[in-house]
């Protein structure tokens, strides 16, 4: 999960929040389309067109509008709570009738689920929330908080396939595209930096987090690799 930095909501979501103000009508499920899509692209540049759980790639055709604390339930609170920007990510994929049983992690698979008003779950907009996971080379999420794990349950962010994908984004990127070009220590000791930073076009490395997790994990791989080499080498000096 990466942390996501609001920017501010676009100025014709605010003209239209502020116009429907305290009236009836002052319902997210009310949006006109073209409002909508303003704010699903304000989104999607706002997380640098990443799944704001999953970490996939992300635009306004395969995503849409997700409330962290579940819509229906704002709505029982306050009206127009609904709206609140800061409540509101990017996610994949774009919400359709078939698949919103078709998908068994992310968004649409924690569907309204908040238990205990959220205390388990672990928002992208949690400033540790980088922390409180970790990634291995197979791709796979280690939860080091109950909470993650709790997080990870209800975002099924360890289903088979995700963990797959997250493998050989990977794999690709320290071993390269035939995987046999494994980077040095120091090349991935600056990618960890570099992962972390934007394109000209304004968007993240897909997965960049599990990737910078996994660079991590390397560098402690070989330098225990290293330390090995140097301990043989040394006991074979010694035996001459």
């Amino acid at each position: 999960m990466k942390k996501i930095n609001k920017a501010g909501q676009p100025q014709p979501y605010t003209d239209w929040r502020n116009e429907m103000k305290g009236k009836e009508n002052e319902d997210y499920r009310n949006m006109p389309g073209d409002i909508r899509g303003v704010l699903l692209q304000a989104l999607n540049e706002e997380q640098g067109y990443l799944c704001g759980y999953t970490m996939r790639k992300i635009s306004t055709e395969t995503s849409h509008v997700e409330h962290i604390k579940p819509e229906s339930i704002c709505r029982k609170e306050e009206r127009g709570s609904d709206l609140d920007y800061d409540n509101l990510i990017a996610c994949h994929p774009k919400k359709t009738e078939k698949n919103k049983t078709e998908f068994l992690y992310g968004a649409i698979y924690k569907d309204n689920w908040w238990d205990d008003e959220g205390k388990e779950f672990i928002s992208p907009l949690n400033p540790h929330c980088e922390l409180r996971f970790d990634f291995n080379l197979k791709g796979e999420i280690i939860p080091l908080t109950n909470e993650a794990k709790k997080t990870i349950e209800v975002l099924g962010l360890d289903h088979k396939t995700l963990t797959e994908d997250r493998r050989r984004a990977i794999v690709e990127f320290i071993y390269g595209p035939k995987g046999d070009a494994p980077i040095s220590a120091n090349k991935a000791t600056q990618a960890i930096g570099s992962i972390m930073e934007r394109n000209q076009d304004g968007s993240f490395y897909v997965f960049c987090i599990a990737i910078k997790k996994a660079l991590q994990n390397y560098i402690n791989i070989l330098e225990k690799a290293a330390q090995k080499n140097k301990y043989v080498a040394e006991n074979k000096k010694n035996k001459r």
